[in-house]
């Protein structure tokens, strides 16, 4: 077989990187990879109708880190009004401003893009991701400048919708392409968090029409807000960090299985453990002990799934290098997420979990930040799908840096009001110090994208091995 070679100049990858159906497109090295981690030929993963190229993977990946620099300059400006004063600002519509572009900017862009990226290797709709992805920066960016000004106005929720009907494009494509994937256990949690990212979002449809009919003080309007974050965060995003936790350990462990039975105990428990959620505005005594039962169905689950994986090289901690020990961060975020909801299996901390707003916003970030970016940012940095030089690896492990002492302070200081110790002396100004890292470190993140714009794409690459049969 003759070596391949990309008759693609750069030029022509930069920024919107489907090159048609050619079958010399930039992104053959993968191929090749693909094909050995799958079993079949070269030439078969070639025959794909459309394939992504680096410039285009780089593109998406580098809006999801731009809207996270976004993401993090509101919650540092939200900070700061508890140091100072800002004139013109209001404080709820920065929070809503942080939240949106959290989940449905960085959040969202950074799952779907991995999801995307590492597990469809062939798609009939090629100039349909760029349409989505297209509509994913509108869409962002458009609640990124409409809710800081008016909060929940006409302008960012037709923005709010918009992203909704673009996940709903996306959800259908991914999903008919993944038919395709025969990577089994992996692709399994891949499809079951985009029917929960689906189902969440029937939390924001109701949310309307609960304000108008029943107002927004009904515990019916707090439920529907509860149903959306639950299954994003246990849901979406837990599945999600799965799927790609599962696809990067089978790729050199091809003979570890997962089970399918802690798969279902971990669907079950997370429809019972939506009763927390619940308890928020109804702490109905039953509603605790549900949620006590689904939360011990949880730990059950992921103690039957991760077991098996705790001795594989692939998630070692010998000869590690940064890349994996931020992998290796995001597994320990996973793990602290199920324990502390473990935790709230006593009906007294899990009252005492939803009480404390620090404990709220921990948790969030915990899930947010460590368990899902922290876990997809190790996994795609290891697979060479972002860069990785050296400033790179100062912004990662600045970010890794910011997020634990944000942590600490957070819990910390929530452990003290749970135990009516009061406040650490200059809280909100320490808090509000370290917060600034954030912007830094994703800055330095961000400036990797745009050196490796002027440099070859990662993925494209001269091919001269052989045809694996």
């Amino acid at each position: 077989m003759m070596p391949v070679q990309s008759k693609y100049p750069i030029a022509q990858a930069r920024y919107w990187g489907f090159q048609g159906n050619s079958a010399t497109e930039p992104h053959q090295n993968s191929v090749f990879r693909n094909a050995k981690a799958t079993g079949e030929s070269v030439d078969d993963q070639a025959d794909s109708k459309s394939l992504f190229t680096s410039a285009f993977i780089h593109g998406w990946l580098r809006a999801a880190v731009l809207f996270f620099l976004v993401a993090s300059i509101f919650g540092l400006t939200m900070r700061y009004l508890f140091v100072g004063e800002l004139p013109l600002v209001t404080y709820k519509h920065l929070l809503h401003a942080h939240s949106h572009v959290a989940l449905m900017g960085w959040a969202y862009m950074l799952m779907s893009g991995a999801l995307l990226f590492l597990f469809i290797q062939r798609t009939e709709r090629s100039w349909l991701y760029r349409v989505i992805f297209i509509l994913n920066v509108v869409s962002a960016a458009g609640m990124a400048l409409s809710f800081p000004v008016q909060g929940y106005g006409p302008v960012s929720i037709t923005f709010s919708t918009l992203h909704l009907f673009t996940v709903y494009v996306f959800a259908y494509q991914f999903l008919h392409d993944l038919r395709n994937s025969k990577q089994g256990d992996a692709a399994r949690f891949a499809r079951w968090s985009i029917y929960w990212l689906v189902l969440s979002t029937v939390g924001l449809w109701a949310i309307a029409p609960v304000a108008s009919i029943l107002g927004k003080l009904h515990p019916l309007y707090f439920m529907c807000i509860q149903f959306f974050l639950h299954f994003q965060l246990n849901g979406w995003l837990t599945f999600a960090v799965l799927a790609l936790l599962v696809q990067y350990v089978q790729r050199d462990s091809p003979g570890v299985s997962m089970s399918k039975t802690g798969f279902w105990i971990l669907q079950v428990s997370l429809l019972l453990t939506y009763t927390l959620s619940v308890t928020w505005s109804n702490p109905i005594p039953a509603l605790f002990y549900i949620n006590s039962f689904g939360v011990v169905l949880q730990g059950l689950a992921f103690l039957i799934l991760l077991w098996p994986l705790r001795s594989l090289p692939s998630l070692s901690w010998k000869d590690a290098d940064w890349r994996k020990w931020l992998l290796l961060a995001g597994v320990a975020c996973i793990i602290l997420k199920v324990l502390v909801h473990v935790a709230v299996a006593l009906p007294v901390v899990a009252e005492i979990s939803y009480t404390i707003k620090n404990f709220v916003i921990g948790f969030i970030h915990l899930v947010v930040i460590g368990s899902a970016s922290l876990s997809a940012a190790g996994i795609m940095l290891n697979r060479d799908l972002i860069p990785s030089d050296r400033w790179s690896r100062y912004g990662w492990q600045l970010l890794l840096s910011a997020f634990l002492l944000t942590e600490v302070m957070l819990m910390g200081q929530g452990l003290l009001l749970w135990m009516e110790l009061g406040f650490v002396p200059h809280y909100h100004l320490i808090l509000f110090s370290v917060s600034a890292i954030f912007p830094v470190a994703l800055l330095i993140v961000l400036s990797g994208f745009w050196r490796k714009q002027d440099s070859e794409p990662v993925l494209q690459t001269v091919i001269s091995q052989p045809t694996i049969r």
